[in-house]
């Protein structure tokens, strides 16, 4: 890309991004291999980080140099501060996160592999607390916000009503639906902008197969016929695709050794959203998440695996 084009911006002249989702203290495993029912396996470790794919993402963005505030909700824990100071260090505007006394924070159970892939179970905890009530008391937020993305580790409903008031405010809002599920309401799919599911969610939201190259483009058709405006699918280490209606255009991702997946899509969401927000096109962000998403793989953890700007500026991907 040259230079990115974010070099030299500060904050106050950058669009602001809002993310409305969860926060998770990540339990992270190591294992061999991933056990199937009924086996039992020795792991190799245990680790504790920051996450939860709401975080994850608002983590990515102030890491990138954005400008970035959370909404979301943790419990009366240690967890729970953990969490908010771990934002804050990245420079995430946390004063919209609500500490709720009756749930504990919310946790993930995340087993890695030795070829870097995991698995991941999702204890919401407080992030289930995060009601279209409570949402509808940080509407400030959402004004004060340009682009506005969430995920689907917080109750549909509120997902919904944000839906609703970014498409009232006319906020540019971003769906990355994971966990995927098959049963959004209708009425979602026409109030997002951009949905950024990988194969398997992108098949779990369609009903399709979505095996081959062929395959995706029906599915992200599918998507948009729904009423979606743009589909980005990615694609692992094959990169991602863009689907606005018009033509599908294909992103290859640079060749590394994974060593751990966690948070590589919220980071490429984020990265993605982050360089619209500072003015880059959608081609060329995308081709940033490209390149943010390469790095995060080759290291353990989720936020901890997230690059700041100055290293995406001084790793440069040529494509």
């Amino acid at each position: 890309w040259g230079k990115l084009a974010l070099e030299g911006k500060e904050k106050g002249d950058m669009k602001k991004v809002l993310v409305v989702g969860s926060l998770n203290m990540d339990m992270v495993l190591s294992v061999d291999h991933h056990p199937v029912p009924g086996e039992t396996i020795i792991g190799d470790g245990i680790t504790y980080h920051p996450g939860g794919k709401g975080a994850n993402q608002a983590y990515a963005v102030g890491k990138l140099g954005g400008d970035v505030r959370i909404i979301g909700c943790v419990g009366w824990d240690n967890n729970g501060m953990i969490l908010t100071e771990n934002l804050a260090q990245a420079g995430v505007d946390t004063t919209a996160i609500n500490r709720m006394p009756e749930a504990p924070t919310g946790m993930a159970i995340i087993d890695v592999d030795k070829k870097g892939d995991n698995s991941i179970i999702v204890i919401s905890g407080a992030n289930a607390c995060l009601t279209p009530d409570l949402l509808r008391k940080q509407k400030a937020s959402v004004e004060w916000s340009d682009f506005i993305m969430t995920q689907l580790e917080t109750p549909i409903d509120t997902v919904l009503e944000l839906a609703r008031m970014a498409k009232k405010a006319d906020k540019c809002m971003i769906l990355d639906p994971s966990p995927a599920r098959a049963d959004l309401p209708d009425e979602l799919f026409p109030l997002i902008d951009i949905m950024k599911p990988n194969e398997k969610e992108l098949s779990i939201l369609t009903g399709m197969p979505t095996e081959t190259d062929e395959e995706i483009k029906a599915a992200a058709d599918a998507l948009l016929e729904k009423g979606v405006s743009k589909v980005v699918v990615t694609l692992g280490a094959r990169g991602a695709m863009l689907a606005d209606g018009n033509e599908k255009l294909f992103f290859e991702a640079k060749p590394v050794v994974p060593v751990d997946t966690t948070a590589a899509g919220a980071a490429f969401t984020a990265a993605m959203v982050n360089g619209l927000a500072q003015e880059m096109g959608m081609i060329q962000a995308i081709r940033m998440a490209n390149g943010v998403a390469s790095i995060v793989v080759t290291r353990h953890g989720a936020q901890a695996s997230i690059p700041d700007r100055d290293e995406i500026d001084d790793l440069i991907w040529n494509y």
